[in-house]
């Protein structure tokens, strides 16, 4: 009899976070939620299955005492984990002629040092659980990403750190993949095209249940199968 597996998903409140923990609930998974929006947490709590909650947590990422918090709650509460989905990230226009290091450092906070950190301080839930860590990158590292520098940056930065990471993952057991989405119809893409002046269109773009199937999916391959790398983007025209 296969047991019930252990999710762990950051950026839970929205967006392909809410649809990935959605996606796994349904799917007969428990799930711990991570954000930093009561409200909208809530919200997506509210929307599981009650007996596939596993819990729910507030964390600002910007915060290494809070990150500290959340790994004594997770170690201490969770007996293993399966699977840790790291959606949680930040996003901001950084143009040149700005002047200020303030957005850098949060950037560089929130998507690098805080998923780092994290799946450091779960490597014995994971190793226990010979589990699977998915990073959420971004399709900007192929783009030019104009007035977007410092954000790319830090995309650039975890996809060493991941490639780096693998090894000794590995040898312990644990898989580790970097998924890089294209233009998803999500709250961030709303004010993407806001800032870009271009007219909105959703349903041209992928949605955030099509990358949530395709976690589900990149999870539940063979243990002997580790794929590294995905970029997927819409076959639409926007």
């Amino acid at each position: 009899m296969n047991r019930t597996k252990i999710i762990l998903v950051t950026g839970a409140s929205s967006g392909i976070g809410a649809a990935t923990a959605l996606a796994f609930a349904k799917g007969g998974a428990d799930v711990f939620l991570v954000a930093r929006s009561r409200n909208r947490l809530a919200r997506v709590a509210r929307r599981l299955p009650a007996e596939h909650l596993a819990g729910t947590a507030l964390a600002d990422f910007g915060s290494v005492a809070e990150l500290q918090e959340l790994v004594t709650r997770l170690t201490s509460r969770l007996r293993r984990l399966d699977v840790l989905v790291h959606s949680a990230g930040e996003y901001s226009w950084t143009e040149i002629d700005t002047p200020g290091a303030e957005g850098l450092h949060r950037l560089f906070e929130i998507n690098v040092r805080a998923p780092y950190l994290l799946t450091q301080g779960l490597l014995p839930l994971l190793e226990r659980a010979r589990g699977h860590v998915v990073v959420l990158n971004s399709s900007v590292v192929r783009s030019p990403g104009e007035g977007v520098a410092a954000y790319k940056s830090t995309q650039h930065a975890m996809l060493g750190l991941v490639d780096s990471l693998r090894q000794d993952l590995n040898l312990r057991g644990i898989r580790i993949s970097s998924i890089f989405p294209g233009r998803t119809a999500t709250p961030r893409m709303r004010r993407i095209y806001e800032k870009e002046g271009k007219t909105y269109a959703p349903k041209k773009l992928m949605q955030a249940d099509d990358l949530a199937q395709l976690i589900l999916a990149l999870t539940n391959l063979p243990a002997r199968m580790e794929i590294t790398d995905i970029h997927v983007r819409s076959v639409n025209r926007y």
